[in-house]
């Protein structure tokens, strides 16, 4: 195990887009790093306007350093290093997850037309490229890498590598890494101290358990933290809903049921949303046939994605409750630790930091691939599991015992 010994002194980190601090939780909360520097100009949705998501003051709740509240179109290097004290080259690592919003699959139109925004992926370089730091991650959407928009990548992956970094791009389903949610994302690494080192790596030869990855194990993980903690006024709560959705929820089969099972009863159809009925209708279900509906309990969770304030946005509804998943629940689906703070005033906006974010329990094995990087040495699994989170060490086993039982399973079926 890789302790405090492994370091002289604490190590720096810089994050962009920084959100409500779900990246930079995975570094703050492991000893060896301190966080100089963030910058979040606090859009929800685009037509909200500068600082409506609020989300500088979870920032700040959780991390004690208040983001800059700056545009990353117009914020040059030189400021931020003047602003944060950061010189070139003293800067350990950099966190730059440029916003996924324009290029995700989740907007069909993303297909069409390669927004404005997307260039803020190249911006991203041009602070690494002055601020040269040991290490640099970017996070985003699968189509950062295999999208019409890629132009975007290759060139910052071409920029980096030309500044005498090396950089690796790989796209990930984080399940496979102990997030209990189907979430799939890209993952830019790139290191000018030596190779760089990505979640595969880490992993080699490592493979988390299926059964503690699901909603049953994150929720029951929940649950006996609750016992014994505090009240949890920020996390407890979860929107109202009115008359027509609460009795098209109540109407929704438990563990798992959607909007489809209840057109699929002439007894509840009526209670459908004209869209979903005209789709019923239609026999084509459309893109988004998880919306209205409720999630598994042995499964992992749905994607959760910014906007996932209401049961109508995707599969967001509790399993057998009759209401939506409450902001802490949300929160450790998304692999947030259980005491993280959620100090929004609007609720919406405490949904937005947790679907907005890189799960924390992922960027907690980010900060350990920054320390083999910085190191040398490999970390062992107690070192990449991030603790007061739904994943445990005893959860990680020899990939061999994981391909047995599968294979087991398939000889008895």
């Amino acid at each position: 195990m890789i302790g405090d010994t492994a370091r002289t002194r604490d190590w720096t980190v810089a994050d962009f887009f920084s959100c409500g601090g779900g990246t930079s939780a995975g570094f703050a909360r492991r000893p060896g790093f301190r966080i100089v520097g963030a910058v979040d100009l606090e859009l929800a949705k685009p037509s909200g306007g500068q600082g409506a998501s609020d989300c500088n003051q979870t920032y700040l709740a959780n991390h004690g350093v208040a983001p800059l509240n700056r545009d990353m179109m117009t914020l040059e290097p030189r400021e931020f290093a003047r602003l944060t004290g950061i010189a070139t080259g003293g800067l350990d690592v950099m966190i730059s997850c440029a916003p996924c919003t324009h290029l995700s699959r989740a907007n069909p139109n993303n297909h069409l037309e390669d927004r404005p925004e997307n260039t803020l992926i190249g911006r991203s370089g041009d602070f690494a490229l002055d601020l040269l730091p040991d290490v640099f991650f970017m996070e985003n959407a699968r189509e950062l890498i295999m999208g019409n928009y890629r132009h975007h990548h290759r060139t910052l992956t071409d920029r980096l590598r030309r500044a005498g970094y090396d950089v690796r791009g790989e796209i990930h389903i984080l399940d496979r890494f102990g997030l209990p949610q189907m979430r799939e994302r890209a993952l830019v690494v790139a290191s000018r101290i030596g190779p760089a080192r990505t979640l595969e790596d880490l992993w080699q030869g490592w493979a988390v358990k299926p059964r503690s990855v699901t909603v049953r194990s994150a929720f029951s993980r929940l649950a006996a933290w609750q016992s014994r903690a505090p009240a949890d006024p920020d996390g407890d709560a979860c929107p109202g809903m009115g008359p027509a959705v609460l009795n098209r929820l109540k109407a929704t089969p438990h563990d798992g049921g959607g909007w489809a099972d209840v057109a699929r009863n002439p007894a509840t159809r009526m209670l459908c949303t004209p869209e979903c009925l005209a789709r019923w209708q239609s026999g084509d279900l459309g893109s988004h046939p998880d919306v209205y509906g409720r999630m598994w309990w042995d499964r992992p969770a749905p994607t959760i994605k910014r906007e996932c304030a209401h049961v109508g946005n995707g599969r967001y509804a509790h399993p057998t409750l009759d209401r939506l998943l409450t902001v802490r629940e949300m929160a450790v689906l998304q692999g947030f630790p259980f005491d993280y703070r959620f100090p929004a005033k609007a609720i919406g906006n405490r949904y937005r930091h947790i679907g907005d974010a890189v799960p924390p329990l992922i960027a907690y094995q980010m900060s350990a691939l920054a320390l083999w990087m910085k190191t040398g040495r490999r970390p062992e699994p107690a070192d990449w599991v991030m603790p007061n989170t739904t994943l445990h060490a005893d959860d990680i086993v020899p990939a061999s015992e994981t391909a047995t039982n599968a294979s087991t399973a398939v000889q008895g079926a």
